[in-house]
């Protein structure tokens, strides 16, 4: 009888380590390395934590489940084709270097030594083994360096970017006003109209009517898009000295003089050329990195069993 009860939990042993290795399955074939549903999954485990929490149906969250699937499998295989890159170039990391890694990485974030060990505990990852991630993150950037190192921006791409951004001149009134609130408002713009068509001059008027202090002097440089409509169409007929009639803007009576019309580029090359360069330098190296995943891609074996 015990020998009968032994066979079968022989049996029942064997059908589970059948049934694991069915389960452990591998997904993807990359040159001659391959990937295995477990690796999948426990790359996939963040987001099936994010988006399949709160799903019910249980056919909606399975189909969601082989939708993150196929998207994390494909980041998988690009990592296994930047790792067998690595190895083939033969590129490698020192000690140093690691170490310099990881005490930036310790500045940068404000981790003494103790909050490090925590850090590394709530990854769930000993000293080794962290060291192991930050020596082939260090293998990347080396790898994608001696790409991007290649690439240059030339003053030529730099003034065509700045002429398509800020090549516009635009057109700045600089002003003086009076503006008066309140409900004789416009009582008390009449008279101080009257005032400056009989020669007194801005500034002596906007220091007695105007509510602003010191408007009379100036108020400010303004784009026509910055002002009222209405202001912005009566400004458009003045000339430099001359003095617009009232112009009723909301609630409150204005009267503008304009000082001067400044015609300028919103911004000058000199200030945004370092912005311009940076941004044309990392178009290029997505896009280099773009066409160079597709050419590892291209010459790769690749096999999905998904």
């Amino acid at each position: 009888m015990k020998k009968f009860i032994w066979f079968f939990i022989a049996i029942y042993w064997w059908a589970g380590n059948i049934q694991a290795q069915i389960v452990d399955r591998i997904v993807a074939v990359v040159n001659d390395e391959v990937i295995t549903l477990s690796e999948l999954d426990e790359a996939a485990t963040p987001l099936y934590q994010q988006y399949l929490k709160d799903i019910k149906d249980p056919v909606a969250k399975e189909r969601l489940r082989e939708e993150i699937r196929q998207k994390v499998l494909q980041q998988l295989i690009d990592e296994k084709l930047i790792n067998q890159e690595i190895e083939r170039r033969g590129i490698e990391v020192s000690s140093e270097e690691i170490d310099r890694f990881i005490e930036h990485f310790k500045r940068q974030n404000g981790l003494d030594d103790q909050a490090f060990q925590k850090f590394l505990a709530e990854q769930g990852l000993t000293l080794e083994e962290y060291r192991q991630k930050v020596a082939q993150q260090i293998k990347r950037i080396k790898l994608v360096q001696s790409r991007v190192n290649q690439i240059v921006v030339t003053p030529e791409e730099i003034e065509r970017e700045y002429q398509r951004r800020y090549g516009k001149v635009v057109t700045r009134y600089e002003l003086a006003a009076i503006i008066i609130n309140g409900q004789e408002a416009e009582a008390k713009i009449k008279k101080a109209y009257q005032e400056l068509k009989a020669g007194k001059d801005f500034a002596e008027v906007a220091a007695k009517y105007s509510d602003i202090p010191d408007s009379g002097r100036g108020l400010g440089t303004f784009s026509p898009e910055e002002l009222a409509p209405e202001v912005r169409e009566v400004l458009a007929k003045l000339q430099p000295g001359e003095v617009s009639p009232p112009i009723k803007v909301g609630n409150s009576w204005q009267i503008f003089k304009l000082l001067h019309i400044k015609k300028e580029k919103a911004k000058s090359l000199a200030g945004t050329k370092k912005e311009i360069e940076n941004e044309l330098r990392q178009k290029k190296i997505d896009q280099l990195l773009q066409n160079w995943q597709k050419e590892l891609r291209e010459q790769a074996y690749i096999r999905i069993l998904l």
